[in-house]
């Protein structure tokens, strides 16, 4: 399994995840859909330069976009997306998450099943067939800090209804133990696991060899389940620091 990290558009740091020990970056959907591409551009060159890649993207929808609710706005989701995974091909982008908080929270109101379908729709109808034919795949993650889509079980069945060929599931440790969401639960999603995020649980920050978190039952699901690729997720006070001592913490687990 590859071991990445997220560094948003910041391409100083691409330099030092690959010193770390990392695989690859995990960077924002939102760079890749600008119509302003200067810091794509500048993002990509510093990934040419290191010889190092951006396997992965999150933020997928911006909350001004929401894809459930009364005010959906189809033709402005197809032509967002469209552009981010265009651009997306060319930087080697294999994988967008699709938490999205703010675009798929079900406003007060609103009916819940509608709102279901919705998200299914979207995946099916948009995000799914753009993403394969950009030879991308969308991972659903579940967020605790959302009104749907909370556990892995529900990112599977989400992702099921939307039956597209290019839509998988996600699991992140900080959400999964903020519900007590079991690590073994990854294994139901066999196949269809495409992507994690990973980060010290209680607190959210950067793994350390002596935080004293027990990272080994999680990555070892991530392991049996077939998934390919994990990033750390999580906030840190020295990127230069913290991130070298992630990867010794999650390589040693």
């Amino acid at each position: 399994m590859r071991l990445g990290v997220c560094i948003g558009d910041n391409a100083a740091e691409i330099r030092i995840a690959k010193e770390s020990g990392f695989d690859y970056v995990e960077s924002g959907f939102s760079m890749l859909a600008d119509k302003n591409g200067e810091k794509r551009e500048a993002f990509a060159a510093e990934l040419k330069k290191r010889e190092f890649t951006c396997e992965s993207v999150n933020c997928f929808i911006p909350g001004s976009l929401p894809v459930v609710g009364p005010c959906v706005d189809e033709d402005a989701l197809y032509a967002y997306v469209s552009r981010g995974m265009t651009n997306g091909e060319a930087l080697g982008v294999k994988t967008v998450v699709f938490g999205s908080g703010g675009a798929r929270a079900i406003p007060n109101g609103y009916d819940f099943a509608a709102a279901v379908r919705q998200l299914a729709v979207f995946l099916r109808q948009i995000a799914g067939p753009l993403a394969q034919e950009h030879g991308i795949r969308i991972a659903v993650e579940p967020l605790c800090d959302c009104n749907v889509i909370n556990t892995v079980k529900e990112a599977a069945m989400l992702a099921a209804m939307a039956d597209h060929p290019a839509v998988m599931a996600l699991g992140d440790l900080y959400h999964m133990a903020a519900v007590h969401d079991a690590p073994e639960n990854l294994l139901l999603l066999k196949g269809i696991l495409w992507h994690t995020h990973i980060a010290e649980p209680s607190k959210r920050v950067y793994p350390s060899p002596t935080d004293g978190c027990d990272y080994k039952p999680f990555l070892s699901a991530l392991e049996e389940a077939g998934c390919p690729r994990c990033s750390v997720e999580a906030r840190c006070s020295d990127f230069a620091v913290d991130a070298p001592l992630a990867v010794k913490a999650l390589r040693g687990a």
